[in-house]
C-alpha cells in the first residue's frame, strides 16, 4: 500500500535532539554527526524508506519510535528495521504485519519457509540502570537475565507468539540483547542453550507455540550496524507444535535437541565475525 513520504531525522528533529540529555543515544550521535553519527542516521533513513509499511499509521508509529530520545524506545524501532534488513539480505521473502485488532507479530516470512517472527529487546534492567547512574558496579547475574527472557516469552509476547500457531505456522521470537554484559564476550548464548536444552530442560516450561528463540547481539561500529556471528544463536524448541527446518537459519549457530551446535554455513574467522548491514 502506498504511503505519503514522511521524513525521519529531519532538520526539525536535529534541532530538538541537540538538547537531548547526555545519557540519550541522540547525544552521542549528534556529537559525531560528521562522521560515525551521520553514517548511523543515514543508515536508518535508508532502511526506513525501503521498509514495507502497510499504512501511514504504521509509518508514523515507527518514525516516532526511531526519533524517540529515550534509548529503549529508539532501540526497539532500530531492531525492527535491523531484522528486516538482515532477513532480506539473504533473499528471504517477507512482509510486515500491522494491526490494532489483535496482538500480532512484526513479520510474516514466506520463503525460504513460512513462519511468523516477533522482534523484541532486552534492555538494561531498571535496577542495573540505577546502580550505574550512582557509579556502582553491576554484578553478572545470568539467572536474572534468563528470568527476564522467560517473562518476555510467557507474558509480554505471549499473544504475538500464539498468533503463528493460530495460522498453523511456526512462531519465532527475535531477542536483541542490550544487558550490561551483552557486549563483554561472556558467551551468554551458551548459558541460554544450557538452560533451554540442558539438564534444566527450560523449553519444557515454555509455550508450545514458540518454535524457536533467536538470540542476537548487535552493535554499531563506526556508525555501521552489525550483528555478531559468534555470539548470536538460534534455539529450536523440541516440544513446539510447529517445527522449523534446520536449513532456514543456516547463517547462524543453531541448537536443536542437544547442546551440540550446528555451526553456521560460513566458516567463522576473526575478521569475519560480524554481519555488516
Amino acid at each position: 500500500m502506498a504511503t505519503p513520504s514522511v521524513a525521519v531525522f529531519d532538520s526539525n528533529w536535529i534541532k530538538l535532539a541537540s538538547k537531548a540529555p547526555h545519557n540519550s543515544w541522540a547525544s552521542d550521535v549528534l556529537s559525531d554527526l560528521n562522521r560515525a553519527g551521520g553514517i548511523y542516521l543515514n543508515t536508518l533513513r535508508l532502511w526506513f524508506e525501503r521498509f514495507p509499511f502497510r499504512s501511514p499509521k504504521q509509518r508514523n508509529a515507527l518514525k516516532n519510535q526511531l526519533e524517540n530520545l529515550v534509548n529503549e524506545d529508539h532501540l526497539g524501532g532500530v531492531n525492527e528495521l535491523c531484522w528486516w534488513e538482515f532477513l532480506t539480505s539473504f533473499g528471504w521473502s517477507a512482509e510486515s504485519i500491522f494491526t490494532q485488532k489483535q496482538r500480532a507479530p512484526d513479520f510474516e516470512v514466506k520463503s525460504p519457509e513460512t513462519f511468523f517472527c516477533e522482534v523484541t529487546t532486552l534492555n538494561v534492567s531498571n535496577k542495573d540502570k540505577k546502580a550505574l547512574r550512582q557509579g556502582r558496579s553491576v554484578p553478572l547475574n545470568h539467572s536474572k537475565t534468563i528470568g527476564r527472557i522467560l517473562k518476555k516469552i510467557t507474558t509480554d509476547k505471549r499473544g504475538q507468539i500464539a498468533y503463528g500457531a493460530s495460522k498453523k505456522a511456526p512462531s519465532v521470537l527475535i531477542l536483541f540483547d542490550y544487558t550490561t554484559w551483552s557486549g563483554l564476550g561472556t558467551q551468554f548464548y551458551w548459558v541460554l542453550a544450557s538452560y533451554l536444552l540442558g539438564q534444566t530442560a527450560g523449553f519444557r516450561h515454555l509455550p508450545l507455540e514458540l518454535s524457536a528463540l533467536v538470540y542476537v547481539e548487535k552493535k554499531a561500529i563506526d556508525g555501521r550496524i552489525v550483528l555478531s556471528k559468534i555470539r548470536s544463536a538460534v534455539f529450536h524448541n523440541p516440544y513446539a507444535t510447529y517445527r522449523m527446518s534446520e536449513n532456514v537459519f543456516c547463517m547462524l549457530r543453531q541448537y536443536w535437541k542437544t547442546l551440540t551446535a550446528i555451526p553456521p554455513a560460513q566458516v567463522l574467522r576473526e575478521k569475519d565475525a560480524w554481519f555488516w548491514l
